[in-house]
């Protein structure tokens, strides 16, 4: 166990959890306050926005859409900065780093296409965190670069191999 762990551990019990992060780069979108209904921790207004991620060919690529609550306050903050171009459909390419991400299922209101009758048909998105965003450009122009500095990764993977004395 590393010094500040140790100090850390003495000082406050340390919540052990596993991280489930997805890096990528894609177009910001969708950006809104979301006010939930109810009340409690969960009844509080969040940030949310899209990313249409671009995956796959250069030449041809695939797109998968996220739906994501922003969290922290530079990330609050970097997105709610961004959000007037989004809202004048400007083109805001975004590198992220995405945690948590979940299948949400719902249903959509269609038509039917032979009989025009009114149904529903399930639909899947993916949710999640916005944690972090490192680059961004707005209409192929860079606005924001976070400077690159050395992260100490604090996955579930490395406290595993701490406890372990395991490596790889």
């Amino acid at each position: 166990m590393t010094e500040s762990k140790q100090v850390a551990s003495n000082s406050a019990p340390e919540k052990e959890h596993f991280d489930l992060h997805t890096k990528g780069c894609g177009y910001l979108g969708r950006v809104r306050w979301v006010k939930p209904r109810g009340g409690g921790r969960r009844g509080e207004p969040f940030l949310a926005c899209a990313i249409n991620a671009v995956h796959g060919s250069v030449t041809e690529p695939a797109y998968t859409y996220f739906d994501l609550r922003v969290v922290g306050a530079e990330c609050t903050e970097l997105v709610e900065r961004f959000k007037p171009d989004v809202q004048q459909d400007r083109k805001v390419f975004v590198s992220f780093r995405v945690g948590d991400i979940y299948p949400h299922l719902y249903y959509a209101d269609v038509k039917d296409s032979e009989t025009g009758e009114p149904g529903k048909e399930p639909r899947v998105i993916i949710k999640g965190r916005l944690l972090l965003l490192t680059h961004v450009k707005v209409d192929g122009e860079t606005v924001f670069e976070r400077p690159k500095t050395i992260a100490v990764q604090e996955s579930a993977e490395s406290i595993h191999q701490e406890r372990n004395g395991t490596s790889g």
